[in-house]
């Protein structure tokens, strides 16, 4: 773009008029007139903007030249940017100004080809052209950041260059007003806030634990949508515009030419330092600072010199956010009116002395930490800020603190009002008692005797009260309504009050009593009788022995069915530990802990050593109990699930046919382990082609299973998702789209729209969908999975896989390009990331190559599709219908291309493929 005189760019313009005006400025004023006349010339463009920016000069001792630059920056600039508008910037039309920042100009954007409607943001990055290794650089930088994907993150869609080589980003239009204003606007109280907080760190450490750091979190760069979900724009864009330089990295710290903002910057950010996940710990402070007080730990003038920066960010340290407050009061009461900070602790539902109390103590420290000088003395990452944030939040001791045992015991009290009470009151029952009983000392020597033979009897009760235990539990009560769990739960409520029970006796209670509401489906009731039985078994001889492991196991099963893998590890360990420590290895008991080792690693994504633990499990299982023994056949339903995720299918038939063979040898026809065997056998049936002779066997499992657990259950929801997989294969897609429907209704109602294995059954729905072409459905669906996935599984989960892969093939279909490349790439990259058989990866890379040949990226098409299509083709695990979808696509490239010779000698190539394969059941 040119303006003035022809052959002038804008840059050497600019420097014609900045050597001009430090020129003019330094003469007395009666000699500016002649000496701009004579520069000038004809040129009165030139002319009038070297008056404009003399104009500017206010003649303070501060900077004259500072201050007429930047208003001469803001004059000219202005016009550059309302000029772009309207411009069309790769697919996306410039429509209007959305904001403007120290690193550039973000527009609205929207779809110039009208393929589909969509709104962008899109930021021209000022005075930034991209030459050489960086524009490499830059290209590899905006690949990494367009492969996160999480739900508070908005997402880099797409970036390059205009043709003035400026670089500019396509990213996410969020909808949406900064946090600080939206908690303002709504009156969040300060616990709200807090937990919104805990939103946007748990999106600040996905993307650390993805290798991208922010550099520039701030309230503007973390908008809320009206459904109260915080999204943080701009991440990574700083490392995306480093060009790795040192002299480029020092520029960067200037007052008036750097990737951050000072009021939020570290104090390594300031002096130019190495930039590290600590920087961004050191901004969340500033931000939870500023969200909890409304007030900024630091006051930093726009036209502060580096020197003044760095005193008052790298050496004068903070207040604490409550004697800010308290600060703010006591200047409050000298002026008249409404005060700030009035203003300020309405917004939180509080007055200003409340709020100055609810700061003081843990939520300073919380803060002080993550404002340290020093990054070592921070958090060591964003999840550890978090978590202190959470505990604050339950009431429990923060790790910032370091408190007395006053402050411990306050916190213990906090959390545990009721029973703190409910204990004092006890002790005052036991003093009073206990003072009863002094007084009837002799009559209680009189009765010991008689209290002797009534012990034998106390133990002949307890084992009575273990059989009517054992009598509520769902395994014997064959699906009938169980009557006895009132009695369970008034028998628990004796035994805890009894505290007269031998330990022994006590423990074995109430183990069986958490035993049974955990098996009659209410683990929460389960996990407290569990812990108390456990803590009696730790405080005996040699920490409870065998039992005690045994116990340990049985609250392990707890916490895992409550979602804690972490806790359920944990004891899982201990109990282990312990057999080892006295010689337990070879019993029953340590064979129970390693097939539940192993289910909680399965359950957290590790199949490579769930599958060992499995086979040690079933090999010693086959040493202590016997070749026939039910628990061997539940080992060797876990096993058949690795297997499953293996695409191993002839080993999912083996060792399911073995688990029923045992079944049937040892339980009836409705024990719920042998109804599941049943189940099992029939997908493997199903993913080798055996239609028929499956799907007689799931409708005959799911009459068992509604009997067992009703029409609201996993188990039931489980047949109907594979009698959904049945209908697909025998070509009844809409029956097929019915029965998957039918399949997360029950699963939603037994476990909850957003429990950790919902999503599976969400996304099997969503396949469904599109086998039907409802991909606005399909889509709805799939997004509702991540969602939920990425709160309750690891980040590279295969369920987290499969969904993004089906998500960008929706993407794909419906044209929306940009989207599905992000989406597919993301997908790829996480299958190569597991344990999963590698045909998954490349049913995601042929996907990208449709994609790559929509946009017209011919190279990279026929490198994805035919590489593709070549792994595919060699894996006989390969699911049939990804084989031939992944053929089609690579013939029709090269038919439309008008290259049939390289399609041949492609097929060719692979005609000695391994013959297709029925589509696979699970996962999908």
């Amino acid at each position: 773009m040119t303006t003035g005189q022809p052959g002038k760019t804008v840059d050497d313009r600019w420097e014609r008029l900045q050597d001009l005006f430090s020129r003019a400025v330094e003469l007395p004023e009666h000699e500016r007139e002649a000496f701009i006349a004579a520069e000038t010339g004809d040129d009165k463009d030139l002319k009038n903007e070297l008056l404009e920016l003399l104009a500017c000069d206010v003649g303070q001792s501060t900077g004259p030249l500072t201050h007429a630059l930047g208003a001469a920056i803001d004059a000219t600039t202005r016009d550059r940017r309302k000029a772009l508008v309207g411009r069309v910037i790769g697919n996306y039309k410039l429509a209007s100004i959305l904001g403007h920042g120290g690193t550039g100009t973000v527009y609205l954007g929207e779809r110039a080809d009208r393929q589909y409607s969509a709104q962008v943001a899109v930021k021209i990055v000022d005075n930034a052209p991209i030459h050489g290794d960086l524009g490499l650089r830059f290209r590899a930088e905006r690949q990494i950041l367009a492969s996160l994907n999480h739900s508070n993150i908005a997402r880099l869609l797409d970036a390059g260059e205009t043709k003035d080589g400026q670089p500019y980003l396509v990213m996410e239009y969020v909808h949406g007003e900064p946090v600080d204003r939206y908690c303002d606007r709504q009156q969040l109280d300060l616990n709200a806030r807090l937990k919104l907080f805990l939103e946007i760190c748990n999106a600040v450490q996905y993307a650390h634990q993805n290798l991208i750091v922010h550099r520039d979190l701030k309230p503007a760069n973390i908008l809320v949508t009206a459904e109260g979900s915080p999204k943080l724009l701009d991440f990574g864009i700083a490392k995306l515009l480093d060009t790795g330089d040192a002299a480029a990295m020092l520029a960067l710290t200037r007052m008036n030419d750097r990737l951050l903002t000072p009021e939020y910057a570290s104090p390594e950010q300031i002096l130019g330092r190495q930039v590290t996940t600590a920087s961004d710990v050191y901004a969340l402070g500033v931000v939870l600072y500023e969200l909890l007080t409304g007030l900024r730990p630091y006051t930093v003038p726009s036209s502060a010199s580096q020197l003044e920066l760095e005193r008052s960010i790298c050496i004068s340290d903070p207040q604490r956010p409550s004697t800010a407050v308290k600060k703010a009061m006591e200047a409050a009461e000298a002026i008249e009116g409404e005060s700030p900070i009035a203003a300020i602790a309405l917004a939180r539902c509080l007055q200003p002395d409340r709020l100055q109390k609810r700061l003081l103590g843990d939520i300073d420290a919380i803060v002080m930490r993550a404002l340290r000088k020093e990054p070592q003395h921070r958090y060591g990452s964003v999840e550890q800020l978090a978590a202190d944030v959470r505990r604050y939040l339950s009431a429990e001791p923060v790790v910032a603190r370091q408190g007395n045992w006053l402050y411990y015991s306050q916190r213990f009290v906090r959390r545990h009002a009721f029973g703190v009470s409910a204990g004092a009151f006890l002790i005052v029952v036991i003093v009073a008692f206990a003072v009863a009983m002094s007084v009837q000392n002799q009559r209680i020597a009189a009765e010991r005797d008689r209290a002797a033979n009534e012990s034998k009897s106390a133990q002949a009760v307890s084992e009575f009260m273990l059989d009517v235990f054992s009598a509520a539990e769902p395994f014997k009560a064959q699906g009938k309504e169980i009557t006895a769990r009132q009695l369970l739960e008034q028998s628990g409520m004796q035994v805890r009050a009894d505290k007269g029970m031998r330990p022994e006796v006590r423990a074995r209670l109430l183990a069986s009593i958490g035993r049974a509401f955990r098996r009659s489906g209410d683990p929460e009731r389960s996990l407290s009788y569990l812990e108390d039985a456990v803590h009696l078994r730790r405080q005996m001889a040699n920490g409870g022995g065998l039992p005690a492991a045994e116990d340990m196991s049985e609250l392990a099963i707890t916490l895992r069915a409550l979602g804690d893998m972490n806790g359920s590890a944990r004891v899982i360990n201990e109990a282990m530990a312990l057999c080892e420590r006295i010689g337990g290895q070879r019993t029953p008991t340590y064979a129970t802990l390693l097939t539940n080792r192993g289910r909680v690693e399965f359950a957290s994504g590790d199949v490579s050593r769930s599958r060992q633990s499995f086979e040690h499990a079933l090999a010693l299982n086959r040493q202590v109990r016997g070749p026939n023994d039910q628990e061997i056949a539940v080992v060797l339903l876990d096993l058949s699930l690795v297997f499953m995720w293996m695409d191993d299918i002839p080993s999912v038939e083996r060792v399911t046919r073995q688990a029923v063979d045992i079944f049937r040898l040892t339980a009836n026809d409705l024990h719920p382990d042998r109804v599941l065997a049943e189940t099992r056998l029939g997908e493997a049936l199903l993913m080798q082609n055996h239609i028929n002779e499956a799907g007689v066997m799931f409708e005959s499992t799911l009459e068992k299973q509604r009997i067992l657990f009703g029409n609201n259950s996993r188990q039931v929801a489980e047949v109907l998702d594979s009698l959904s997989q049945i209908r697909r294969a025998q070509g009844q897609l809409a029956e097929s789209e019915q029965f998957a429907a039918e399949a997360l209704g029950s699963a939603v109602n037994a476990l909850g729209a957003e429990h950790a294995y919902t999503p599976y059954f969400r996304t099997a729905y969503a396949s469904a969908l599109m086998r039907r072409a409802k991909y606005t459905e399909a889509e709805r669906e799939l997004r509702h999975s991540l969602d939920t996935l990425a709160k309750t599984r690891p980040a590279d989960h295969q369920y987290v896989c499969s969904a993004e892969h089906l998500l960008g093939e929706v993407l794909l279909e419906t044209n929306r390009l940009a989207d599905a490349e992000g989406m597919l790439t993301a997908a790829m990259n996480r299958w190569k990331r597991t344990d999963a058989p590698a045909w998954r990866a490349a049913r995601s890379a042929s996907a990208l190559g449709e994609v790559f040949y929509k946009q017209g990226r011919m190279r990279e098409a026929e490198q994805y599709l035919t590489r593709a299509y070549t792994e595919l083709a060699a894996d006989d695990s390969a699911d049939r219908d990804v084989r031939i979808k992944a053929r089609q696509r690579v013939e029709h490239f090269f038919i439309a291309n008008g290259q049939r010779e390289k399609l041949n000698d492609l097929m060719l190539a692979t005609s000695g493929a391994a013959p297709n394969k029925t589509p696979q059941a699970r996962p999908n």
